[in-house]
């Protein structure tokens, strides 16, 4: 398979130097923003079920059986991602996006805030909210609306 492709995942990078060295695990996730990318290109893709599963925190909610079969197929076609928003709170992160996809003719977006974790050094999906609330402007000893459990101003409100 060549890899001089633009990545799917509208980093404007080459598949070869984005998402495709995390797919092969020559490299793992910096960032959760980073493992978003590369799981939207997976998705993309197709075929990459294994590693779609790899990156699944093991007792997230949602997380499919051991056979990751069903994760290789493809059942839309995914057309671009946007990254709205991005935060990292230690092992703890967020990553709100848009990814538009055809479906049945029809243009649709997926709109979601994915939490995300740090285990031994691997970034890992842990779940998300589709169609998530506008976060709304926290005061500085209210939680913050990212969901870190942390107080505002100890978290979000220096961004």
């Amino acid at each position: 398979m060549t890899t001089d492709f633009i990545c799917p995942c509208c980093s404007g990078h080459t598949y070869a130097h984005c998402c495709g060295p995390l797919h092969r695990d020559e490299q793992l996730a910096a960032t959760p923003e980073a493992l978003m990318r590369s799981r939207y290109s997976a998705f993309a893709l197709g075929g990459l079920g294994e590693y779609l599963f790899r990156t699944w925190a093991d007792n997230a909610p949602g997380r499919p059986p051991e056979d990751a079969v069903m994760l290789n197929v493809r059942t839309v076609d995914w057309q671009r991602l946007d990254i709205i928003q991005t935060s990292v709170h230690g092992a703890q992160g967020m990553v709100e996006f848009r990814a538009w996809y055809l479906e049945d003719g029809f243009e649709h977006v997926l709109h979601e805030r994915s939490r995300f974790r740090r285990s031994a050094g691997r970034w890992q999906y842990v779940d998300g909210v589709i169609n998530p609330p506008a976060m709304a402007r926290a005061g500085r000893n209210d939680p913050c609306p990212c969901g870190s459990g942390k107080k505002y101003k100890k978290c979000c409100a220096d961004q």
